[in-house]
């Protein structure tokens, strides 16, 4: 058990970082109602992981896929998920500089654009329920975490380890899931007033950088996941 909850730290500290959901959470936090929308939030999320981890462990016992070299199904997982960021990292990179290629919009013009709250940070000021649960859907399934947890679930389902350490080792990646969820409100629960600052600090912070970061952690996560990979492979 403990050895497969070490193979899977680098997918378990990726889905602890997911900064549009972090964003979103910290934006909630400041709404009328808090902990209704956190939760309405982290739902979604918990819910599409939640049927993704049902439905590998079901395929991989149907499978028997630890009868397999898993050694090589995990490397070529693990290098086909940092391909992928790296890619979205690339198109990421590039976008803004395509569309400014093809639009040429002025220096001004440009920063007035990026000086105005994006429409998606007005609705969740202060949202309803069921814009919240929406909300959650759409960046629990629009999300490049999902490769990670696919490439858990990958390390899961091919160990040699009893049902129950599969199940345990899934309800980690779970609980790491929630750690974007959790820690904020942890913060702004336990630190009062000056934990409510703090993230309202770091709310201005992530909306200012959200485009760089999200490329830092893409760039990051895929190499770590190739060279991962690639020496699972290789060895």
């Amino acid at each position: 058990m403990w050895e497969l909850a070490g193979q899977l730290l680098p997918e378990m500290v990726g889905l602890a970082v997911t900064p549009a959901a972090v964003v979103a959470c910290l934006l909630l936090l400041g709404s009328s109602h808090p902990f209704r929308n956190v939760v309405a939030l982290a739902l979604p999320f918990l819910a599409v992981y939640g049927v993704l981890s049902v439905a590998a462990l079901a395929a991989g016992r149907a499978a028997d896929a630890a009868n397999d070299d898993p050694a090589t199904t995990r490397g070529w997982m693990s290098i086909v998920v940092g391909v992928i960021f790296l890619a979205v990292a690339v198109m990421s990179w590039l976008r803004p500089r395509l569309q400014s290629a093809a639009g040429a919009p002025s220096a001004r013009a440009t920063h007035r654009a990026a000086m105005e709250e994006p429409g998606w940070v007005s609705a969740l000021r202060d949202p309803s329920v069921g814009l919240v649960l929406v909300a959650g859907l759409l960046l629990a399934v629009v999300n490049p975490n999902v490769a990670i947890l696919v490439s858990g679930l990958g390390i899961v389902v091919t160990a040699d380890v009893r049902l129950s350490a599969q199940i345990s080792g899934i309800a980690l990646l779970l609980a790491a899931s929630m750690i974007d969820f959790v820690v904020p409100v942890l913060v702004f629960v336990l630190a009062g007033e000056r934990g409510r600052g703090w993230l309202r600090s770091a709310t201005g912070w992530l909306l200012a950088h959200n485009h760089v970061i999200s490329i830092v952690v893409l760039l990051a996560f895929g190499v770590l996941f190739v060279g991962r990979g690639l020496a699972q492979v290789t060895a």
